[in-house]
């Protein structure tokens, strides 16, 4: 597989150039975008030592020498590694410590004005941080996503793809990983280091009513890449946390469905398709599924183009998911899991990029999930984040078990299938699709979210 680096901004362009077109793909455009399809295979681990090729010394840590930085307020500096010790003294938020031994028991060695000193390992970090927290960033400087327009279409999902490779391509990639029924890309973008020790996925659009996901999956993006050299979260720069947490984002996982609820049936390309969706609300409306009108009853369409509900089709306890018997506008799980295009796209991704989270957003409730059924450690972690994340969003956390609702699911797989963190967080108040006036709320609610996630990783390690 070529690497995307090699690949020209003309690829590019002609890659996005055939967004929203009428007709079917042509050679070359197939072409690209197999040259684009998942360039990255990094295995997060494979550039550092195991703990059996790692040297213990008799106090039993791990030598090495780096440098620490403090992530708490204040902390303590012992004179041996417990909270009874002697205290030494104590530091400050960004301040630098010489580590000179990882210990396996909570407390690393360190160095301070040539004495040897323990501190808590939960309040160190290895990214540097700057002597100045806070970030001022310009609104007005974010000028390539549209946050004006109640409807944020797949059309403009790539002029908008389009103009952000072009000025901050060395920021990122632009890879596709898949192609729906319909003839559109389910595009990937990877932030920062491709090569970084640990990866976070952002899913977007799982539904096609919840477009409104895109719009701020889109909106990060833009921010991210334009204040990467510049920002910083609580004085780490954004450049290095993307250093050591590359993200990977699906803006529109599902740009069928969306197309379908935003514009009805008049930008389905298929003729096929506009008779399937006819054919499928003639019978929901006969066998009672719906007292919609046409045009509502696609509205409010959660599927994709195969009439499959991906919220329903991955193979976590798949035949024990509720669904309806035949393809509708909510609620059909497929003939089998994994059977749809979008489905796969985050299969392939799971199974050739591993994972330290994944997150998909989804409206509505306000509301941070962690449970999907999941045991042991990987509950652990997705409670860890969920509970963060939450309290980062000033969302409500919901830490019980989804049960059903989770089967099927791609955070239900990501958790007890591929044994990631996962969390689904349920964007706004209202019912979706969401109104614009939301975004707002929704915007200074996560604006900074990867990068605390980023921030939360990186300490959790």
């Amino acid at each position: 597989m070529k690497n995307a680096y090699l690949l020209s901004a003309l690829l590019t362009l002609c890659l996005l150039a055939g967004c929203g077109k009428e007709d079917v793909k042509s050679e070359l455009e197939m072409k690209d975008a197999t040259l684009f399809e998942h360039a990255v295979s990094y295995r997060p681990g494979t550039d550092s030592p195991s703990d059996s090729e790692r040297i213990m010394d008799e106090e039993g840590y791990y030598i090495v020498n780096d440098m620490v930085y403090v992530t708490s307020d204040t902390l303590n500096l012992r004179m041996e590694p417990s909270v009874e010790s002697e205290l030494l003294t104590t530091v400050t938020y960004g301040t630098a410590l010489s580590r000179s031994g990882e210990g396996t028991k909570g407390w690393d060695r360190i160095l301070y004005e040539g004495k040897t000193a323990y501190v808590s390992q939960d309040y160190l970090i290895t990214v540097p941080i700057q002597e100045e927290r806070d970030f001022e960033f310009s609104q007005a400087m974010l000028s390539v996503v549209d946050t004006s327009r109640q409807i944020y279409s797949y059309d403009s999902l790539c002029e908008d793809l389009t103009q952000l490779k072009e000025a901050y391509g060395s920021h990122m990639q632009l890879n596709v990983l898949g192609t729906t029924r319909d003839n559109r890309n389910i595009f990937e973008v990877v932030v920062g280091n491709p090569d970084a020790p640990l990866q976070m996925t952002i899913v977007g659009t799982i539904c096609g009513t919840e477009y409104m996901t895109s719009l701020v999956c889109m909106k990060q993006l833009e921010y991210y890449l334009c204040f990467y050299e510049t920002g910083n979260y609580r004085g780490l720069r954004y450049q290095d946390l993307f250093q050591q947490v590359s993200v990977r984002v699906i803006p529109m996982l599902n740009p069928d469905g969306a197309t379908i609820s935003q514009e009805f049936l008049t930008k389905i390309l298929h003729k096929e398709i506009q008779d399937d969706l006819k054919r499928w609300f003639e019978r929901d409306q006969s066998n009672g599924g719906t007292s919609l009108n046409l045009d509502n009853y696609l509205m409010f369409y959660y599927a994709n183009g195969n009439g499959v509900d991906i919220r329903k089709n991955f193979d976590y306890r798949w035949e024990e998911a509720e669904s309806v018997e035949e393809e509708s506008s909510t609620g059909y799980k497929g003939d089998a899991a994994g059977s749809e295009p979008e489905t796969r796209a985050l299969l392939h991704l799971l199974a050739n990029e591993p994972q330290e989270l994944v997150i998909a957003y989804h409206t509505t409730g306000s509301q941070v999930s962690w449970n999907f059924g999941q045991t042991g450690t990987v509950l652990e972690k997705s409670k860890l984040y969920g509970e963060a994340l939450s309290e980062f969003m000033n969302y409500e956390p919901y830490p019980d078990a989804l049960g059903k609702s989770a089967y099927g699911s791609f955070c239900g797989y990501a958790a007890n299938i591929a044994e990631t963190p996962a969390l689904q967080v349920q964007l706004g108040n209202g019912s979706a699709p969401l109104s614009l006036n939301e975004f707002n709320a929704i915007w200074n609610a996560c604006r900074e979210s990867w990068a605390a996630m980023q921030l939360e990783l990186i300490v959790a390690q």
